[in-house]
């Protein structure tokens, strides 16, 4: 295993957890109906979608860049 590939793995990963975690504090501090802040707190894969929902552009942007980049560098190795 390559050590470049191994700190972009590093790196991508803790970027798109930092990325969820502060697009699902929004989530729920956001101006949704109770039911859409829930599922989109509770729910991963729903956080983008209802971060979206709410006004907030740049999370699920970014969220999806990095995945795109974990993803890519994960499919590297293999």
């Amino acid at each position: 295993m390559e050590l470049w590939l191994l700190a972009l793995w590093a790196v991508s990963g803790a970027a798109l957890l930092f990325t969820h975690l502060v697009m699902a504090w929004r989530v729920l501090a956001g101006p949704l109906a109770a039911q859409w802040r829930y599922l989109g707190f509770l729910v991963p894969v729903f956080t983008p979608i209802v971060a979206w929902r709410g006004g907030n552009r740049l999370g699920p942007i970014t969220w999806i860049l990095f995945l795109v980049i974990y993803l890519s560098a994960r499919m590297v190795d293999v």
